[in-house]
């Protein structure tokens, strides 16, 4: 068996590397949102007076990033296997099963969540859609970029992911990851 292409190691690390600052800077959104519950229980508990903007914003931002870290904990491997009898498998087989997974199921699904979702935000961009949840009226098209943004972050991990699976393919073991799954 030949040995893997060295170009294509040099692809696997750098999407994974691109998707593990993703990933990071995605994660900073948990301190705004920190800081917007923070700034509604003291303004709600201390100064006895609710505001508009906290659980709108901090609902949204959550959203936002749950949806923007998909692709950092596929990297992770984070995702849920439902796999029953998977480690019966051969590990070319786990590959070939993975790699006919990504290219009829992943791929497809995530290019019609960026093409439906590009749709959706220039809908609402049009439209000058905002929110109705509180008097805020939050501008909802930032919000709804979230999902196409967040399917082509997949998609640029599924590239790595899939290489890894024809690594398994041709070489019959795992993809040797930096870090394995931490988490």
């Amino acid at each position: 068996m030949r040995e893997f292409p060295p170009a294509l190691h040099s692809v696997i690390r750098a999407v994974d590397g691109f998707t593990d600052a993703t990933g990071r800077l995605v994660s900073f959104a948990m301190l705004y949102i920190l800081a917007a519950l923070d700034c509604e229980a003291f303004s709600r508990y201390v100064l006895g007076v609710a505001t508009n903007w906290a659980t709108e914003t901090t609902v949204m931002a959550n959203g936002a990033a749950f949806m923007l870290g998909c692709g950092y904990a596929l990297l992770k491997r984070a995702h849920v296997r439902t796999d029953l009898f998977w480690n019966r498998y051969s590990g070319r087989k786990q590959g070939a099963i993975d790699l006919v997974s990504y290219l009829l199921l992943f791929f497809p699904a995530m290019l019609a969540l960026v093409w439906i979702g590009v749709g959706d935000v220039w809908y609402s961009f049009r439209i000058g859609e905002v929110s109705t949840l509180t008097p805020l009226g939050a501008v909802m098209w930032p919000f709804r970029a979230a999902l196409p943004l967040a399917a082509a972050l997949l998609i640029v991990q599924g590239v790595s992911e899939t290489l890894k699976c024809w690594y398994a393919v041709r070489t019959g073991r795992e993809y040797a990851h930096r870090e394995g799954a931490e988490l």
